[in-house]
């Protein structure tokens, strides 16, 4: 029997259906924690405690219509006040927001590429939230060097970097093939969160897709699945608009 191209595509559709009602049934049965085995590994390092998030010098109205991506930035540090203002941000957003999927074993994970921050070495670090506290995680290359760790190397010049990662496997073993979404939905949301908190900080900065993928997979054990990057934000002092 000869198959049209018309009948694959329907076949294909068809089978897209079942998949989306697959997942339909199982968003309507009760969601179960995330088995163990699931779960990304713990690390260890030393850890650094941040001051208390530095209060906004800016209302939400006065930054959230002019807000712009900006990858031009000053070689001056932020404090690390301002650092945990700009973390605290992305985690309240996600517990506010999702606090039945981090009760279910899906959390989100904040891990900071600190290069100008006063107080915090040069560094990769995993943000506690549970104590406003960075761990470190692995040494990161400084200056030039920096610009191998990202895709676009003006990212690298940033002051700091916010790079959320999430437990994909978790996520898709409660919702299956939207897991995938839920989480980057997640991503998006807490790194707008983080935008914002900058810019009523007078600070500047870009979403963007984050460190590479070989970076965090050394360093910070993200094999992709349990430990899988979602979305970063680059975080710093906007350069100085040339003037006219």
């Amino acid at each position: 029997m000869t198959v049209t191209v018309d009948e694959d595509r329907y076949r294909l559709l068809e089978d897209l259906m079942i998949d989306s009602r697959l997942d339909a049934d199982s968003a309507g049965r009760p969601l179960a924690p995330v088995p163990a085995y699931l779960l990304p590994a713990p690390d260890q390092g030393p850890i650094i405690e941040l001051p208390e998030p530095a209060a906004p010098r800016a209302g939400l109205d006065d930054v959230l219509f002019g807000r712009t991506a900006v990858r031009d930035y000053e070689p001056i540090p932020i404090t690390a006040a301002e650092l945990s203002a700009v973390c605290a941000a992305a985690e309240r957003m996600d517990a506010d927001s999702w606090a039945s999927e981090r009760d279910g074993g899906v959390g989100l994970e904040f891990y900071c590429a600190a290069w100008r921050v006063t107080g915090v070495d040069t560094g990769l670090y995993r943000y506690l939230p549970g104590r406003d506290a960075l761990r470190r995680v692995a040494s990161l290359p400084d200056g030039p060097d920096a610009a191998e760790l990202v895709m676009q190397s003006e990212f690298a010049q940033a002051a700091a970097v916010l790079v959320i990662t999430g437990n994909l496997a978790g996520s898709l073993a409660r919702h299956g093939s939207h897991g995938h979404r839920l989480l980057l939905s997640r991503a998006g949301a807490a790194a707008h969160a983080a935008w914002l908190a900058a810019l009523r900080l007078h600070l500047g900065g870009s979403v963007f897709a984050g460190l590479l993928p070989h970076v965090l997979r050394e360093r910070a054990g993200a094999d992709g699945y349990h430990r899988a990057p979602l979305l970063a934000f680059a975080v710093a002092h906007p350069a100085a608009e040339p003037a006219a």
